[in-house]
């Protein structure tokens, strides 16, 4: 599994794509160049988590979910946030599919 994380260009929202893509594929180096580099720190949770699945057994399916969760503060308190996950499955995902769905959830989280 790879995990690409960045920020969605142009913005603070983080994102985080988990996949299986492997070194035959270029959808994780594409994924790198896309998402704009996160500061070096300890893991947090992110605005958009991606799963991408591909291979030849793979049915196309491309979705999302939008949800409000909650998460404490440094201070102790509790916060709700909107989290997007977006799931796109296929013989070979593309970047423009991870993109589109990474631009739709970052315009309907904001």
């Amino acid at each position: 599994l790879y995990c690409p994380e960045g920020h969605a260009p142009n913005t603070k929202f983080g994102v985080r794509v988990i996949t299986n893509s492997g070194k035959e594929d270029t959808l994780v180096s594409d994924l790198m160049a896309y998402l704009e580099r996160m500061p070096k720190r300890d893991p947090t949770s992110q605005s958009v988590t991606c799963y991408v699945l591909g291979g030849p057994s793979c049915e196309e399916f491309a979705g999302y979910a939008i949800e409000e969760v909650e998460e404490q503060t440094e201070d102790g308190s509790r916060e709700a946030i909107s989290v997007a996950t977006v799931v796109i499955t296929g013989k070979k995902p593309s970047l423009k599919r991870v993109v589109a769905g990474v631009e739709l959830r970052v315009g309907g989280v904001a």
